[in-house]
């Protein structure tokens, strides 16, 4: 998938994204936002400082904020690494880039700090040489605000490092486990695709394969997103096997003992009895519509003996296969 596919809200999944921005905030001490590549924000702010606060919430300003988080993040892109510098009000910020592949999406920024007095500044690149936002008109509001700068907090340049050296990192993992899982489960859905007959690819099987009445969806009863997604799309293409919740773990990239939790909690049942209840829906699709022996319907839903078959069908329906066919068509 091209990268301009991907979508900077979904990558992150920022309902997720920012509980994990609040703890790195508090954890590094240093104030953190996500932004888009215009420079936008696409999260709330985890610990704003207060001279902050006041620069962002004035309309003049934000400006110059938005405009300098979007001129680093494209320098960080350029360099390829994590871009410190001085915004505009001469504090020290970091942009950490949001790639997929050469694609630049975004960036996490982080810092709002000041640099101790003594620490050498050589390393840090002045972006916008500017501190006009301490022009306040009035005398007041002017000393407010530099007392404000005097309490954001001070860092020392090879702390600023490694926090950037961090926030890097958790970002690309994000990103490469996002980007990973989407290529796996588009080459899986091509190999499906593929087994299938031309006329009919693997989703439109399981909404041709639906009972009577019951809606197409039903059959894959979770979204595409879900990580036991692979496992039910592989059910409903391979309804003659007879699935071990071990493969479809591994096919899903999880755990037994996790894909065990997930599954039960997505389905509201466990993986085993999931399957058999698809298999006995199958079975009943077949004894209706088609004039096929109960030993047939066994062997084509992956059953190895028949009578297995039998008792795991009257365990679901109550009556056996042969009952279910005579009561349907007879009574």
């Amino acid at each position: 998938m091209a990268a301009q596919d991907y979508d900077l809200k979904t990558l992150l999944d920022v309902a997720r994204w920012e509980p994990v921005q609040d703890q790195l905030a508090a954890l590094t001490r240093t104030a953190i936002i996500t932004i888009d590549y215009k420079g936008i924000p696409i999260s709330k702010h985890s610990m704003r400082t207060a001279f902050c606060t006041v620069i962002r919430e004035n309309p003049v300003t934000c400006k110059r904020c938005y405009r300098c988080d979007a001129l680093a993040g494209l320098e960080a892109v350029r360099r390829n690494e994590p871009f410190i510098y001085l915004c505009h009000c001469g504090i020290v910020d970091v942009a950490v880039p949001i790639m997929v592949g050469e694609q630049y999406l975004g960036a996490v920024m982080f810092g709002q700090v000041r640099l101790p007095d003594g620490d050498r500044d050589g390393q840090v690149s002045r972006l916008v040489n500017e501190i006009s936002s301490f022009r306040a008109e009035e005398q007041d509001a002017r000393a407010e605000l530099m007392q404000k700068y005097m309490e954001l907090p001070e860092m020392e340049y090879s702390r600023i490092v490694e926090i950037a050296n961090l926030i890097n990192s958790v970002v690309r993992y994000i990103v490469g486990r996002v980007v990973q899982s989407r290529s796996d489960r588009m080459a899986y859905e091509w190999v499906m695709r593929s087994s299938l007959p031309p006329q009919l690819d693997w989703q439109q099987e399981a909404a041709h394969e639906t009972e009577p009445g019951t809606p197409a969806e039903e059959r894959i009863p979770v979204a595409e997103d879900s990580p036991v997604y692979p496992a039910l799309a592989y059910l409903f293409s391979h309804r003659g096997e007879m699935l071990r919740m071990s493969q479809m773990a591994e096919l899903c990239h999880l755990s037994a003992s996790y894909f065990s939790k997930l599954f039960l909690r997505e389905l509201g049942e466990n993986f085993t009895d999931y399957v058999k209840r698809q298999k006995v829906r199958w079975a009943k699709e077949m004894l209706r519509g088609t004039s096929k022996s109960v030993t047939e319907i066994s062997e084509e839903l992956g059953f190895l003996d028949s009578s297995y078959f039998i008792k795991v069908f009257k365990a679901f329906e109550g009556i056996t296969p042969l009952a279910y066919r005579q009561e349907r068509y007879y009574t």
